[in-house]
């Protein structure tokens, strides 16, 4: 299997590719800056620069021959709702197309809770929300094998191991740990789990692998 993880320098994405690779992946991690090379390198990924906010001919070549994709880019908050609509819209729908084109069978979106019900979010968060909104639609009907992952806000604490999930419906703001997001995703490929399936993460009391056989 060979997995293409875009925003690999990331804070998340740079936890999945480590976890991709341990498992035997065949890993790509696409990154902005040449800053993040190494990080991808040293993580037994293969490295490779793209600008995601750019044209798509880029995109296209880094997924010929991909099985899988995890979207793990993203733009910050504090770099306004302009960047997000590049990147988060944009940019992450670009992808979804040359993906499709390129043949890929698999595509695992790392999206943002309340972007399936956006009336109910913080208003200084909807106008980001309405891009990732915009982009896991494009997911959904893209004609691959899709899973849509909605965290909340996102810590840098230690790995849980644990899970507990919301299909969609009225769960209040819920946050989760990157490591723990990191091992959803490896778990979900290594496991070929979670097809054409969306929830919300939080701070659980199952196992990750217990919560995700549940859905």
């Amino acid at each position: 299997m060979r997995v293409v993880v875009f925003g690999a320098g990331g804070k998340t994405g740079r936890l999945v590719v480590p976890l991709l690779t341990a498992a035997g992946i065949e890993t790509t991690g696409v990154v902005h800056r040449d800053a993040s090379v190494e990080v991808v390198r040293a993580a037994g990924g293969v490295p490779i620069i793209v600008d995601l906010e750019g044209e798509v001919t880029p995109v296209r070549g880094v997924l010929v021959g991909a099985d899988a994709v995890v979207w793990a880019a993203g733009a910050d908050f504090m770099t306004g709702p302009e960047h997000s609509e590049r990147l988060d819209r944009h940019g992450n729908i670009r992808a979804v197309e040359a993906a499709r084109e390129a043949g890929v069978d698999r595509w695992i979106q790392i999206s943002s809770l309340y972007a399936d019900r956006i009336d109910q979010a913080p208003p200084p968060l909807q106008a980001f929300l309405h891009n990732k909104a915009a982009a896991d639609e494009a997911v959904r009907t893209s004609g691959m094998d899709w899973t849509v992952l909605r965290p909340g806000g996102l810590l840098d604490d230690d790995a849980t191991g644990l899970l507990d999930t919301a299909p969609a419906a009225g769960a209040g703001f819920i946050r989760y740990t990157r490591a723990d997001l990191a091992q959803v995703i490896a778990t979900a490929l290594t496991d070929d789990l979670l097809r054409n399936k969306e929830f919300d993460l939080g701070m659980g009391t199952q196992s990750i692998g217990e919560a995700l056989r549940a859905l």
